[in-house]
């Protein structure tokens, strides 16, 4: 029989509190009393504890997070062994691509974005630093999942199941391990209108001798990535980006 996991309410209703003041980019008591549901007293008292330690700060009866937060993010980020090694790589493959390169971690069944930079042709996106995302329907996902034991994979689709984020999106478990199967024979992973309409990414793993650390992808226009010169070339550029951080974190 499973053990019953004990959570703190109090903690619960702070954390959500700052998860809406993110995602509302801003917001009074009222507005963030609606968008969570809760009464408008119980987010005052949490806002007025928050503002006090320092977490969020208040004009004009209008909140945000405060800028302690960017310690935490900074010493979260610089933490990652791969942060140092993918760092300069990312850096020099969108200088030399012009393109929005990645670099990406697995953590508790999503991919995350360790570090990025954009280059001088690079697309708009609200991807960041920091950002989540389904591992299914990104390039970048598909290469890290293809490393992982199958175990590991069945727990993160039945985490967080296959979600269709455009009617292109792979959703049947079967289908995405036949392709994950595939792609792996060459060590690069595609997704053409997968993750959002218009957009195609590029991917490829950062392996250990018995592990996956991460993955390194390009993210742009499907009508400029998926051209095949295009292809061929930026998967060469990601292979030997990967191929140097690889080497940097077993001399690092």
């Amino acid at each position: 029989m499973q053990e019953e996991v004990k959570t703190i309410a109090s903690v619960n209703k702070a954390l959500d509190i700052m998860e809406g003041l993110w995602k509302l980019d801003g917001a009074g008591v009222t507005e963030l009393a609606e968008y969570l549901d809760f009464s408008k007293s119980t987010v005052h008292i949490h806002l007025t504890t928050l503002e006090e330690k320092g977490y969020v700060v208040s004009t004009d009866r209008q909140y945000e997070l405060g800028l302690r937060f960017l310690n935490y993010g900074e010493y979260v980020k610089r933490a990652q062994p791969l942060y140092a090694a993918a760092k300069p790589a990312v850096e020099n493959l969108a200088n030399e691509t012009g393109e929005l390169v990645f670099c990406w971690v697995e953590e508790q069944g999503l991919a995350t974005a360790l570090c990025a930079k954009a280059g001088d042709r690079a697309v708009q996106t609200t991807i960041r630093v920091g950002t989540h995302t389904y591992m299914h329907g990104a390039a970048a996902g598909k290469a890290i999942l293809a490393y992982l034991p199958d175990e590991r994979v069945d727990e993160i689709l039945d985490q967080w199941g296959m979600p269709r984020l455009t009617d292109r999106t792979i959703t049947s478990r079967e289908r995405l391990k036949e392709q994950l199967e595939t792609n792996r024979q060459q060590g690069v992973f595609f997704s053409q209108h997968e993750y959002r309409r218009g957009v195609a990414s590029i991917g490829v793993p950062i392996r250990g001798e018995e592990c996956v650390h991460g993955s390194i992808s390009v993210y742009g226009p499907s009508m400029r990535l998926t051209k095949d010169h295009a292809k061929t070339e930026l998967s060469n550029q990601l292979l030997s980006s990967a191929n140097q951080i690889e080497v940097d974190l077993t001399v690092g």
